[in-house]
């Protein structure tokens, strides 16, 4: 008798593939929470003769009060702060984390000069050091060696009688360093394995990993530690291993490079090693460095796999045939979790066994980890609907622009840039360099701000008078910013954590390459994949092409939710993606792409030439629905670990996911994510980052409501084999001949299989014997 179903692997193609990971862990400044603003087209019209004061004025930042950083003191420096008025002890406190909040504060003297003239002068001194190590580095005398710390004044300075200030002064310092320092950063290869790399010291003779983590019994713990959120409180870094290469992903210190495997070529474990937090130090002339920025793996764990274990290890395991293989398997990642991953199986090379099961290779999508499952009784007709039933694998797709900034400047950087010789006079070194603070203010503040025409027909997105500096820069393709103006961005966190936040959130950002902040000039410089004329003509066309798509779906009488899904169908049916880009990406590593794919990686792509990856779909998704006068972000993080862009929108119940990208088009899925929480995008392995913007306000974006996902709200979504059936079977009913059920619950294969027999059973003969049921992520796909 012929079976009424049969099962097998749908061929679709998910693709994730936007972001990279591999920039050093960014911490950023606290600023009053709020969400995204739209700049009003009235005030980016007639702009003419504007100054940075201006845009100051605007965001009512004009009197705000600024110290620029100090760079470059000895490691037992006093700093002495004069208030015209006495304030208390709490004043001024210290802290290693920019955020500068209390459970980030340090040990430090803050008191009085004396009780006499000097009262009012608070000095400020180590108490004990941070980061000390038992190697080389001088940690055990002063500051000690934190890649960088941060005075908070809390008191106005200048007012005459005890005046908390409503913003706290943040003013970063580092430690001179007798060598410079390198910029660790990391990379997760495309299968999910972790790396080290930094930039080359000029004469450095070697360099040294140091590591900081908890000493646990359990092997695959990777607990937090406290870092420079919490002060670095807890164990000393270790040294790790000694090399002279840039980078590392030995942590075996075996030569595996973190593998596990066997002589059959069997990947077992991956990463393993991999734990806590890294710095590295340089070496050159017998001195060594002061530790780098660290570069911690607890926050990437969920970009880790480590192993399969117990019943879920399917590699070797038996199998009756190909209907029983499994499509996901959970992989245990360095942290204990377990994530659900795709088995990509490869039947090209099988010589089916004439008596006994045969081999047939596996990988587990996402990560490194391969070996082979048997099969009984397999045919050649078998081999083929295994081959044909996988799905393309995908790799990293987003080139990201080169970020060169130092994240500690170099032991050459004067500690007060420029200052006047009569500023010099009997002064302190902070005197001197308040003085210098409100003069480079008073200079940058009287910048031009350019006025480039496109933007005052699409809305500009910023929250602050820098964000909103750096947007219109960007936008009209400027290669020097000058940063004078701004102090509380002269520092590697806050301006890679703004400038990302701009770039993402500005779809006219066309075209980025690198950049990178001289500490010396305060100067930010932008390099571009093409001419400042050549952008400016593609956002033309871009921004032409998007007034007429909105113009042509979007109509006055729809609500919100409706806008946001007439822009979601249109990238559905209008575009796709541009498998051609991603191969080229891959094929150059995603360090740069051929100029004929630049395009695919920007708005450009999307908009004009209907083709791109995804963070062209995310951008593009944000331009349309900033037209249509919706509130739209784009986001960046992973799917299954490979880096991903998408988007939230902003609907009556709060912020929810949506993914242009993977649509039905693309993947095989309608709404695959659509109107989702940040519960139900978890379950579908999507994990937010925090690139796309500042951490103090992340917290205004979560999504908590899942009312409105398309699969909970058209009672497509199945928690037990019972609500499976009930959906299959309203379907059925429905007459419907494509359909799809997200499972929200792991339900066994053959309890899917028989509760679907049942649901097709009043179909005539002819068409169960077609029916045909396959999976791709949490989806079951029954076709009629």
């Amino acid at each position: 008798m012929k079976k009424a179903l049969s099962v097998f692997l749908l061929v679709a193609m998910l693709l994730a593939a936007c972001t990279e990971g591999g920039e050093p862990e960014v911490v950023q400044p606290s600023k009053s929470p709020t969400e995204t603003q739209q700049v009003p087209k009235e005030s980016i019209v007639n702009t003419g003769g504007r100054t940075v004061l201006d845009l100051k004025k605007k965001y009512g930042s004009d009197k705000d009060k600024a110290y620029m950083p100090m760079y470059n003191v000895p490691q037992d420096k006093v700093f002495q702060f004069k208030f015209n008025s006495e304030v208390p002890t709490d004043a001024i406190t210290v802290h290693t984390d920019i955020k500068a909040e209390e459970k980030s504060r340090i040990l430090a003297f803050t008191w009085p000069l004396d009780f006499g003239e000097n009262k009012n002068t608070i000095e400020v001194k180590p108490n004990s050091a941070v980061l000390s190590t038992s190697e080389h580095l001088n940690g055990y005398n002063g500051w000690g060696n934190a890649p960088i710390y941060y005075i908070r004044i809390n008191y106005d300075m200048d007012a005459t009688t005890p005046t908390p200030l409503e913003k706290p002064i943040i003013i970063p310092f580092t430690i001179k360093s007798e060598v410079e320092v390198p910029t660790l950063k990391y990379t997760i290869s495309h299968d999910g394995r972790f790396k080290l790399t930094w930039n080359k010291i000029e004469g450095a003779t070697e360099y040294k990993i140091y590591q900081r983590s908890k000493i646990v019994l359990r092997e695959t713990t990777n607990l937090p530690v406290t870092g420079a959120e919490e002060g670095y409180i807890g164990p000393s870094p270790l040294l790790e291993t000694s090399l002279t290469e840039t980078e590392f992903d030995d942590f075996l210190l075996n030569g595996s490079g973190g593998l596990v495997s066997v002589e059959d070529d069997r990947v077992s474990v991956q990463n393993q090693g991999v734990n806590g937090e890294y710095y590295i130090t340089a070496v050159k002339d017998g001195k060594e460095s002061i530790l780098s920025n660290a570069v911690s793996t607890i926050a990437l764990s969920s970009q880790l796999p480590y192993k399969l274990e117990g019943e879920n290890n399917i590699l070797y395991e038996t199998f009756d045939g190909i209907s029983s293989l499994p499509s996901k398997i959970d992989v245990t990642f360095i942290d204990g979790s377990l994530s659900s991953r795709d088995v990509i199986y490869d039947p090209s090379n099988v010589s089916i066994a004439n008596v006994g099961n045969t081999a047939i290779p596996a990988v587990i999508k996402g990560t490194a980890l391969k070996g082979a499952v048997y099969v009984k009784n397999l045919t050649e007709e078998d081999l083929q609907k295994l081959a044909d039933a996988q799905p393309k694998d995908s790799a990293t797709g987003f080139v990201a622009p080169e970020n060169t900034t130092d994240y500690i400047p170099a032991p050459d950087v004067p500690t007060v840039i420029e200052p006047s010789a009569s500023e010099e006079q009997g002064k302190s070194l902070e005197e001197i360099q308040k003085t210098n603070t409100e003069q480079k203010v008073e200079e940058g503040n009287q910048q031009a701000v350019p006025v480039p025409e496109i933007i005052e027909e699409v809305p500009l997105n910023a929250d602050t008078a820098l964000e909103e500096f750096l947007a219109i820069n960007m936008i009209d393709v400027q290669e020097k910013i000058s940063l004078k103006a701004f102090p509380e961005a002269q520092n590697f966190e806050t301006i890679s954590d703004v400038l990302q936040e701009v770039m993402y959130q500005n779809p006219l950002v066309i075209g980025l390459k690198g950049w990178g902040y001289d500490y010396r000039t305060l100067t930010l410089t932008l390099k571009y994949e093409e001419s400042a004329d050549d952008i400016k003509r593609k956002q033309t066309e871009v921004l032409a092409e998007a007034n007429k798509i909105v113009a042509e779906i979007v109509k006055p009488d729809m609500s919100a939710e409706q806008k946001y899904k007439v822009i979601y169908d249109y990238l559905n049916d209008n575009t796709k993606y541009d498998d051609a880009a991603l191969a080229n990406a891959e094929a150059n590593e995603f360090r740069n792409i051929d100029p004929a794919f630049n395009d695919s990686f920007t708005t450009y792509g999307i908009m004009v030439k209907k083709v791109g990856v995804c963070a062209s779909y995310a951008s593009v998704y944000k331009m349309l629905s900033d037209l249509a006068g919706l509130e739209t972000i784009v986001v960046t993080g992973n799917m299954d670990g490979v880096p991903h862009a998408w988007n939230k929108v902003k609907l009556s119940n709060g912020w929810v996911h949506v993914d242009s990208t993977n649509n039905a088009t693309n993947s095989g899925i309608p709404y695959l994510l659509f109107y989702s929480s940040d519960e139900i995008a978890e379950s579908l392995n999507f994990k937010l980052s925090k690139e796309f913007w500042t951490d103090s306000e992340l917290s205004n974006f979560v999504s908590t409501d899942g009312s409105k996902d398309y699969y909970v709200a058209n009672g497509l979504e199945a928690k037990s084999t019972s609500e499976f059936g009930s959906a299959l079977s309203g379907q059925v009913e429905a007459g419907s001949t494509h359909i799809v059920i997200r499972l929200g619950a792991k339900i066994d294969t053959s309890d899917l299989m028989e509760a679907a027999r049942k649901a097709l059973n009043g179909l005539p003969e002819s068409k169960r014997e077609k029916a045909t049921m396959g999976s791709l992520s949490n989806y079951v796909v029954v076709t009629l």
